[in-house]
Protein backbone atom coordinates (compact mmCIF):
# COMPACT_ATOMS: atom_id res chain seq x y z
CA UNK A 1 0.00 0.00 0.00
CA UNK A 2 1.08 3.65 -0.94
CA UNK A 3 1.77 6.13 1.63
CA UNK A 4 0.22 9.28 0.89
CA UNK A 5 2.72 12.03 -0.17
CA UNK A 6 2.57 15.19 2.95
CA UNK A 7 3.62 17.52 -0.05
CA UNK A 8 -0.06 16.13 -1.78
CA UNK A 9 -2.07 16.58 1.64
CA UNK A 10 -0.60 20.19 2.45
CA UNK A 11 -1.76 20.76 -1.24
CA UNK A 12 -5.02 19.67 -1.15
CA UNK A 13 -5.92 20.90 1.98
CA UNK A 14 -4.56 24.85 1.17
CA UNK A 15 -6.95 24.12 -2.23
CA UNK A 16 -9.96 23.33 -0.41
CA UNK A 17 -9.36 26.47 1.88
CA UNK A 18 -8.90 28.41 -0.60
CA UNK A 19 -12.21 28.02 -2.66
CA UNK A 20 -14.03 27.67 0.89
CA UNK A 21 -12.98 31.09 0.73
CA UNK A 22 -13.88 32.22 -2.61
CA UNK A 23 -17.11 30.84 -2.40
CA UNK A 24 -17.72 32.81 1.15
CA UNK A 25 -16.39 36.08 -0.42
CA UNK A 26 -18.75 35.62 -3.41
CA UNK A 27 -21.51 34.98 -1.19
CA UNK A 28 -21.15 38.13 0.10
CA UNK A 29 -20.47 40.02 -2.88
CA UNK A 30 -23.50 38.83 -4.72
CA UNK A 31 -26.42 41.42 -4.96
CA UNK A 32 -29.80 40.62 -3.69
CA UNK A 33 -33.14 42.53 -4.83
CA UNK A 34 -35.70 42.55 -1.57
CA UNK A 35 -38.65 44.18 -1.70
CA UNK A 36 -40.57 46.05 1.17
CA UNK A 37 -43.78 47.59 2.76
CA UNK A 38 -43.52 50.86 4.78
CA UNK A 39 -46.18 51.34 7.23
CA UNK A 40 -47.31 53.90 9.59
CA UNK A 41 -46.52 52.49 13.56
CA UNK A 42 -50.11 53.41 14.70
CA UNK A 43 -52.37 53.53 12.03
CA UNK A 44 -50.58 50.59 10.03
CA UNK A 45 -51.34 52.42 6.72
CA UNK A 46 -48.74 53.12 3.81
CA UNK A 47 -46.38 55.96 3.74
CA UNK A 48 -45.83 57.20 0.27
CA UNK A 49 -42.80 59.01 -1.18
CA UNK A 50 -41.03 57.63 1.84
CA UNK A 51 -37.15 57.83 1.04
CA UNK A 52 -34.84 54.21 1.59
CA UNK A 53 -31.38 54.64 1.17
CA UNK A 54 -28.33 52.43 1.40
CA UNK A 55 -26.04 53.74 4.61
CA UNK A 56 -22.81 51.98 2.48
CA UNK A 57 -23.80 53.91 -0.87
CA UNK A 58 -26.51 56.22 0.33
CA UNK A 59 -27.77 55.53 -3.15
CA UNK A 60 -31.99 54.47 -2.96
CA UNK A 61 -35.36 54.84 -4.08
CA UNK A 62 -38.51 56.21 -3.06
CA UNK A 63 -41.65 54.11 -1.93
CA UNK A 64 -44.80 54.32 -4.35
CA UNK A 65 -48.38 55.29 -3.53
CA UNK A 66 -49.16 51.72 -2.04
CA UNK A 67 -45.59 52.17 0.50
CA UNK A 68 -43.70 49.97 -1.55
CA UNK A 69 -40.73 49.94 -2.76
CA UNK A 70 -37.68 47.75 -4.40
CA UNK A 71 -33.98 47.39 -4.34
CA UNK A 72 -30.93 45.88 -4.92
CA UNK A 73 -28.37 45.04 -1.72
CA UNK A 74 -25.61 43.17 -0.43
CA UNK A 75 -26.33 40.78 2.49
CA UNK A 76 -25.72 42.81 5.97
CA UNK A 77 -26.26 46.19 3.81
CA UNK A 78 -28.02 48.65 6.62
CA UNK A 79 -30.75 50.99 4.76
CA UNK A 80 -31.70 54.64 5.99
CA UNK A 81 -35.20 55.24 6.08
CA UNK A 82 -36.89 58.69 6.26
CA UNK A 83 -40.44 60.77 5.53
CA UNK A 84 -42.00 64.10 6.20
CA UNK A 85 -43.19 63.43 9.34
CA UNK A 86 -42.15 60.39 10.43
CA UNK A 87 -38.60 59.48 12.50
CA UNK A 88 -35.50 58.64 10.67
CA UNK A 89 -34.73 54.73 10.81
CA UNK A 90 -31.68 52.66 10.39
CA UNK A 91 -32.40 49.31 9.56
CA UNK A 92 -30.06 46.53 9.36
CA UNK A 93 -31.48 44.14 6.95
CA UNK A 94 -31.92 40.81 8.16
CA UNK A 95 -30.25 37.54 7.31
CA UNK A 96 -31.78 35.80 3.85
CA UNK A 97 -31.98 31.84 3.62
CA UNK A 98 -32.73 31.85 0.42
CA UNK A 99 -31.69 34.82 -1.86
CA UNK A 100 -33.33 33.69 -4.86
CA UNK A 101 -36.47 33.89 -2.77
CA UNK A 102 -36.10 36.61 -0.26
CA UNK A 103 -39.12 37.67 2.08
CA UNK A 104 -41.16 40.91 1.77
CA UNK A 105 -40.38 42.99 4.51
CA UNK A 106 -42.56 45.30 6.38
CA UNK A 107 -41.00 48.13 8.20
CA UNK A 108 -42.51 50.30 10.81
CA UNK A 109 -42.14 54.23 11.08
CA UNK A 110 -43.06 56.06 14.12
CA UNK A 111 -44.80 59.10 14.18
CA UNK A 112 -43.09 62.79 14.29
CA UNK A 113 -44.84 66.05 15.31
CA UNK A 114 -43.21 68.99 14.71
CA UNK A 115 -44.77 72.31 16.54
CA UNK A 116 -45.08 75.25 14.50
CA UNK A 117 -45.21 78.71 15.34
CA UNK A 118 -48.55 80.68 15.39
CA UNK A 119 -49.16 82.59 12.46
CA UNK A 120 -52.10 85.20 12.16
CA UNK A 121 -53.55 85.47 8.39
CA UNK A 122 -55.05 88.30 7.78
CA UNK A 123 -57.36 89.31 4.34
CA UNK A 124 -55.61 91.84 2.01
CA UNK A 125 -59.10 92.38 0.92
CA UNK A 126 -59.57 93.36 -3.08
CA UNK A 127 -57.25 95.51 -4.70
CA UNK A 128 -59.44 98.58 -4.89
CA UNK A 129 -59.78 98.70 -1.40
CA UNK A 130 -55.82 98.26 -1.15
CA UNK A 131 -55.45 101.26 -3.23
CA UNK A 132 -57.87 103.93 -1.84
CA UNK A 133 -56.35 102.84 1.38
CA UNK A 134 -52.83 103.14 0.31
CA UNK A 135 -53.87 106.65 -1.47
CA UNK A 136 -55.50 108.01 1.61
CA UNK A 137 -52.98 106.82 4.07
CA UNK A 138 -51.02 109.81 5.75
CA UNK A 139 -47.35 110.01 5.76
CA UNK A 140 -44.87 110.46 8.32
CA UNK A 141 -43.90 113.81 9.21
CA UNK A 142 -40.42 114.83 7.53
CA UNK A 143 -38.32 115.19 10.24
CA UNK A 144 -35.43 118.19 9.73
CA UNK A 145 -32.51 117.41 10.72
CA UNK A 146 -31.59 121.36 11.08
CA UNK A 147 -33.71 121.82 14.05
CA UNK A 148 -31.62 120.85 16.85
CA UNK A 149 -29.15 123.36 15.19
CA UNK A 150 -31.32 126.06 15.38
CA UNK A 151 -29.67 129.40 16.79
CA UNK A 152 -31.51 132.16 18.65
CA UNK A 153 -31.92 135.94 17.44
CA UNK A 154 -29.42 137.11 20.40
CA UNK A 155 -26.59 134.48 18.57
CA UNK A 156 -27.34 135.23 15.29
CA UNK A 157 -26.73 139.11 16.26
CA UNK A 158 -23.58 138.00 18.01
CA UNK A 159 -22.61 135.92 14.44
CA UNK A 160 -23.04 139.14 12.39
CA UNK A 161 -21.33 141.53 14.55
CA UNK A 162 -18.55 139.92 14.75
CA UNK A 163 -18.64 139.10 10.73
CA UNK A 164 -18.58 142.92 10.41
CA UNK A 165 -15.84 143.70 12.54
CA UNK A 166 -14.00 141.24 10.38
CA UNK A 167 -15.39 143.03 6.77
CA UNK A 168 -12.67 143.42 4.35
CA UNK A 169 -12.20 146.75 2.66
CA UNK A 170 -14.31 147.71 -0.27
CA UNK A 171 -11.94 147.16 -2.97
CA UNK A 172 -11.62 143.78 -1.67
CA UNK A 173 -15.23 142.99 -1.29
CA UNK A 174 -16.02 144.30 -4.33
CA UNK A 175 -13.81 141.89 -5.95
CA UNK A 176 -15.06 139.16 -3.84
CA UNK A 177 -18.91 140.08 -5.45
CA UNK A 178 -17.67 140.61 -9.12
CA UNK A 179 -15.27 136.96 -8.64
CA UNK A 180 -18.81 135.37 -7.45
CA UNK A 181 -20.98 137.11 -10.37
CA UNK A 182 -18.45 135.59 -12.91
CA UNK A 183 -17.99 132.20 -11.06
CA UNK A 184 -21.86 131.91 -10.39
CA UNK A 185 -23.43 128.51 -12.11
CA UNK A 186 -25.73 129.51 -15.11
CA UNK A 187 -29.36 128.30 -14.94
CA UNK A 188 -29.78 125.14 -17.10
CA UNK A 189 -32.09 126.62 -20.24
CA UNK A 190 -35.69 125.55 -20.62
CA UNK A 191 -36.98 123.36 -23.41
CA UNK A 192 -38.65 125.23 -25.48
CA UNK A 193 -41.34 122.65 -26.97
CA UNK A 194 -43.41 122.86 -29.90
CA UNK A 195 -47.52 123.63 -30.15
CA UNK A 196 -47.82 120.01 -31.04
CA UNK A 197 -45.80 118.37 -28.14
CA UNK A 198 -47.26 120.68 -25.60
CA UNK A 199 -50.86 119.66 -26.89
CA UNK A 200 -49.75 116.02 -25.86
CA UNK A 201 -48.47 116.86 -22.95
CA UNK A 202 -51.57 118.58 -22.06
CA UNK A 203 -53.70 115.84 -23.48
CA UNK A 204 -51.25 113.60 -20.76
CA UNK A 205 -51.87 115.94 -17.45
CA UNK A 206 -55.52 115.59 -18.57
CA UNK A 207 -55.53 111.99 -18.19
CA UNK A 208 -53.84 112.20 -14.76
CA UNK A 209 -55.54 114.86 -13.51
CA UNK A 210 -59.09 115.98 -13.82
CA UNK A 211 -62.67 117.01 -12.23
CA UNK A 212 -63.91 112.91 -12.55
CA UNK A 213 -60.77 112.09 -10.37
CA UNK A 214 -61.42 114.75 -7.99
CA UNK A 215 -65.00 113.64 -7.46
CA UNK A 216 -63.73 110.25 -7.06
CA UNK A 217 -60.99 111.20 -4.35
CA UNK A 218 -63.38 113.64 -2.60
CA UNK A 219 -66.65 113.17 -3.15
CA UNK A 220 -67.89 116.58 -4.10
CA UNK A 221 -70.11 117.08 -7.34
CA UNK A 222 -71.74 120.48 -8.77
CA UNK A 223 -70.63 123.75 -7.34
CA UNK A 224 -68.51 122.94 -4.13
CA UNK A 225 -66.57 120.76 -7.22
CA UNK A 226 -65.79 123.39 -9.08
CA UNK A 227 -64.56 125.58 -6.04
CA UNK A 228 -62.75 122.89 -5.06
CA UNK A 229 -61.07 122.04 -8.63
CA UNK A 230 -60.44 126.10 -8.83
CA UNK A 231 -58.55 125.77 -5.59
CA UNK A 232 -56.36 122.52 -6.57
CA UNK A 233 -55.78 124.52 -9.56
CA UNK A 234 -54.24 127.51 -8.13
CA UNK A 235 -51.94 125.85 -5.50
CA UNK A 236 -50.69 123.33 -7.47
CA UNK A 237 -48.26 122.75 -10.77
CA UNK A 238 -48.95 119.79 -12.05
CA UNK A 239 -46.97 118.31 -15.03
CA UNK A 240 -47.64 115.53 -17.53
CA UNK A 241 -44.27 114.22 -15.73
CA UNK A 242 -45.84 113.78 -12.40
CA UNK A 243 -46.99 110.19 -11.41
CA UNK A 244 -50.76 109.78 -10.88
CA UNK A 245 -50.01 108.71 -6.95
CA UNK A 246 -48.14 112.40 -6.23
CA UNK A 247 -50.88 114.04 -8.21
CA UNK A 248 -53.85 112.38 -6.12
CA UNK A 249 -51.71 112.73 -2.49
CA UNK A 250 -51.64 116.89 -3.58
CA UNK A 251 -55.21 116.54 -4.06
CA UNK A 252 -56.32 115.24 -1.02
CA UNK A 253 -53.82 117.41 0.87
CA UNK A 254 -55.36 120.31 -0.63
CA UNK A 255 -59.00 119.38 -0.33
CA UNK A 256 -58.28 118.77 3.41
CA UNK A 257 -56.78 122.54 3.26
CA UNK A 258 -60.01 123.95 1.51
CA UNK A 259 -62.19 122.07 4.11
CA UNK A 260 -60.69 123.87 6.72
CA UNK A 261 -61.26 127.68 5.28
CA UNK A 262 -63.69 127.39 2.22
CA UNK A 263 -64.80 130.78 2.25
CA UNK A 264 -60.88 132.22 2.35
CA UNK A 265 -60.37 129.71 -0.12
CA UNK A 266 -63.43 131.02 -2.38
CA UNK A 267 -62.37 134.74 -1.98
CA UNK A 268 -58.74 134.36 -3.31
CA UNK A 269 -59.99 132.72 -5.93
CA UNK A 270 -62.00 135.73 -6.47
CA UNK A 271 -59.11 138.20 -6.05
CA UNK A 272 -57.15 135.47 -8.50
CA UNK A 273 -59.74 136.14 -11.72
CA UNK A 274 -59.71 139.51 -11.10
CA UNK A 275 -56.03 140.10 -12.06
CA UNK A 276 -57.21 137.33 -14.75
CA UNK A 277 -54.67 134.93 -13.79
CA UNK A 278 -56.26 131.35 -14.39
CA UNK A 279 -54.27 128.60 -14.84
CA UNK A 280 -53.79 127.27 -17.83
CA UNK A 281 -55.64 124.10 -16.99
CA UNK A 282 -58.52 126.07 -15.88
CA UNK A 283 -58.93 127.67 -19.66
CA UNK A 284 -61.80 126.35 -21.54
Amino acid sequence: MMKPNPKSLILICFTLLTLNGVAQEFSQDSTISISGFILSDKEKEPIEDAIITIKRTRRGVISDSSGVFHLQILPKDTLVISSMGFEMIQWPVPAIADPNFPPFFKIYLKNQAVPLKEVNVYALGTYEDFKEEFVKKKLPPKKKKGEGFRLSEAQMFEIKLKEQARTPPNVVAGLIGLGSKIFKKKKKPQPVFSNEVNFVHQQMLQEKFNREIVTNLTGETGNTLEQVYAYICKNSNFTYQDCELDIQTKILELYKEYKLDPEKANSSLLQLKKKDKIPNHLRP
